[in-house]
């Protein structure tokens, strides 16, 4: 059996789609533990006649009414199953991932956390994502080395692991799994598989992504909690410190939060960063109108000679 864990907040317009590609899987011993943040479109009632249909789904409406975090880490405390999935109330899983997932769990029980590759969807349009694992199958020996290949609706974890790292910090909002999944990764050995089963829908509504948010409440203001781990491994230490930099640059040209980015920006080792990245940080605007130059100019070639220069 494995738990899958929604947590919903107005997403009257595709979760029963979500329900519906779950209830399609060929494999079928689950529950789903829904966590309502208080919706206000019709989420709720939606959720309920669902539960009402199928009694392997459970409704709770959120206690602690601060963002997705909280509610990832109660209906995880409510689930009945050492081994959780997650998929978002607006994604989308083909018929055979569950089933794909677990056979990755099954054959690789030592990991804490099992990943598989992933796409966007627009409409009915899907777009595989292109992994730099690519035809892996197996427990990823230096994840740190390479981007991070795991995404939320497409992973899977321990319970007991998820409760030996301490769970979602409920200070973060913003890049509250990614921060569970370093942990994860840290502590435990990880397994990935390249199928792409998975779809992140970007033409789904109320996408948290589309919101500007403070800093206080995103991955990057709490490098601190990472010191033991960055001064013991340096490939970790140069790959989250990137991490941190690619989503600290806005506020560096937004000049948002200066105190909270100068905090930030303090224990960042850059002698592990290229030269641009530090240029970037030191004459922001500068560097943001050149990204804009850059990229128009990119598209002008890749238009003038039929797409041979796109990314």
């Amino acid at each position: 059996m494995i738990s899958i864990v929604i947590p919903l907040y107005n997403k009257a317009q595709s979760i029963e789609n979500t329900i519906r590609c779950i209830q399609a899987q060929t494999y079928q011993d689950f529950e789903i533990v829904v966590v309502d943040g208080w919706s206000k479109d019709g989420s709720l009632g939606i959720i309920k006649r669902l539960a009402e249909e199928d009694k392997r789904i459970r409704v709770l409406m959120q206690v602690d009414k601060h963002g997705v975090t909280p509610a990832r880490n109660e209906s995880i405390a409510a689930a009945k199953s050492e081994r959780i999935a997650f998929i978002d109330a607006d994604d989308y899983w083909e018929p055979t991932y569950l089933e794909t997932l677990v056979k990755l769990m099954d054959d690789y029980p030592e990991a804490g956390l099992w990943g598989l590759n992933y796409g966007t969807m627009t409409g009915t349009n899907k777009y595989p994502n292109k992994s730099h694992y690519a035809g892996y199958r197996g427990i990823i020996e230096n994840p740190w080395i390479k981007e991070l290949p795991y995404w939320t609706s497409a992973i899977g974890i321990s319970k007991k692991a998820f409760e030996a790292v301490g769970g979602f910090d409920n200070r973060i909002i913003y890049g509250e799994d990614i921060d569970l999944w370093y942990r994860l990764m840290l502590e435990y050995p990880c397994a990935y598989e390249d199928k792409v089963l998975s779809y992140y829908r970007v033409d789904a509504e109320n996408r948290a992504c589309e919101h500007t948010f403070p800093l206080k409440i995103h991955i990057p203001y709490y490098i601190d909690k990472y010191e033991k781990y960055r001064k013991e491994n340096k490939d970790f230490r140069r790959f989250f410190d990137l991490q941190c930099l690619y989503r600290l640059y806005p506020y560096a040209v937004s000049g948002e939060y200066k105190e909270e980015l100068k905090q930030s920006l303090k224990p960042i080792d850059w002698s592990l960063q290229k030269k641009s990245m530090r240029f970037r940080f030191q004459f922001p605007k500068i560097y943001n109108l050149y990204r804009k130059f850059r990229g128009r100019r990119d598209r002008e070639l890749a238009q003038y000679a039929g797409g041979m220069f796109e990314n």
